[in-house]
């Protein structure tokens, strides 16, 4: 299976969906019960090139702007 279609940056050009469904066609055949199938990418494309360290997950939730919570009680005890 070439996986020449990958490369291409048009994500709309006939090449690209038809490496598509060719590949999702290989995978169902190859997948022998699995309920997941593999990106063929050489990288991952879920890590959208981070660093390992610093991979985005869409389990995660984004937070832009954090409040900080002050407990009135650390504050007594900071002035004693």
């Amino acid at each position: 299976m070439s996986r020449r279609w990958i490369q291409n940056p048009n994500r709309c050009a006939d090449e690209y969906l038809d490496g598509i469904e060719d590949f999702i066609e290989f995978a169902r055949r190859h997948n022998l019960g699995a309920t997941r199938i593999r990106c063929p990418c050489r990288s991952i494309w879920n890590l959208h090139g981070e660093q390992l360290d610093h991979a985005s997950s869409s389990n995660t939730t984004r937070m832009d702007s954090v409040e900080h919570i002050v407990d009135p009680n650390d504050q007594v005890m900071d002035i004693i």
